[in-house]
């Protein structure tokens, strides 16, 4: 038994949403959810690919079925900080979602080649519950199904990093302050702001034409979005509710095919040309 969720399905929809549209959707939710224990996170995705990145670019081509693989952290990570290397497909809309947690030291030497269990062993989480989850029945089984993508997509290669600040709202709790009438259990509402992102195959080309000066700005991550603009994500294992319709079509809301790498990698696609 893991203290983290592993497995995810569930349907997720991404709006892309103005100043006027967030400040009307947070009004519609204020009273029936809240911000989840985890408060504001900053989030640091970090995105595996082929050296001709076949993921992102089959990805971005809306196919029936889809998946990436990625190493998310909650801020920057030290070697002993829990990270969770997860593998995310997407079926007609749903999304499964497949995830082990281990050290950031663990995931680096588990993506550069070691197998998964010898790397949670050599580099064990500090706390000996989580680092005991870790090396679970269920984690290892998952493990294993990551291990069939890497070999079905080798090489893989880190490709790009994404960064956004995070507000995640769960339903309030019943009997409580503003009881929450008409909220599924399963109901996520998530806004990510001052999204950026980073181009590590761009970083590495220039790192090895400079030689010891990389140029200024090196390194540093580039906003993806306008300073007044939010993706909120609404994710439910089942219909969403009819207030939440009737306050998406209040203020004009509508489904977005946003994703943060496939942004980024047509943003960096850009810039380069």
């Amino acid at each position: 038994m893991t203290s983290y969720q592993e497995v995810f399905e569930r349907k997720e929809v991404k709006y892309r949403l103005d100043a006027a549209q967030r400040h009307a959707m947070l009004t519609a939710i204020e009273r029936r959810m809240a911000v989840d224990d985890y408060g504001t996170t900053s989030i640091v995705s970090r995105y595996f690919d082929t050296p001709a990145r076949a993921l992102i670019e089959r990805s971005l081509d809306k196919p029936l079925y889809k998946e990436k693989l990625r190493v998310r952290s909650y801020g920057i990570p030290s070697e002993d900080d829990q990270v969770f290397v997860e593998l995310k497909k997407k079926y007609q809309g749903i999304v499964y979602k497949r995830r082990v947690g281990c050290s950031y030291a663990a995931a680096r030497a588990y993506m550069g080649g070691m197998p998964y269990e010898q790397a949670c062993r050599e580099f064990p989480l500090p706390d000996p519950i989580l680092a005991e989850a870790s090396l679970s029945p269920r984690s290892l089984q998952i493990a294993r199904e990551i291990d069939a993508f890497k070999e079905r997509y080798t090489p893989l290669r880190a490709s790009m990093v994404t960064i956004c600040d995070r507000t995640a709202y769960a339903p309030l709790a019943i009997g409580g302050e503003g009881e929450a009438t008409g909220v599924p259990s399963t109901l996520r509402i998530t806004f990510d702001e001052n999204v950026a992102y980073r181009d590590l195959f761009e970083e590495a080309l220039i790192a090895r034409a400079s030689h010891r000066r990389p140029p200024v700005g090196f390194g540093m991550p580039r906003q993806l979005l306008p300073a007044d603009e939010a993706i909120m994500e609404v994710k439910c294992a089942g219909p969403f509710p009819l207030w939440l319709v009737d306050a998406l079509d209040g203020c004009e809301a509508y489904p977005s095919s946003f994703s943060k790498y496939g942004a980024a990698y047509q943003a960096s696609m850009r810039k380069a040309s």
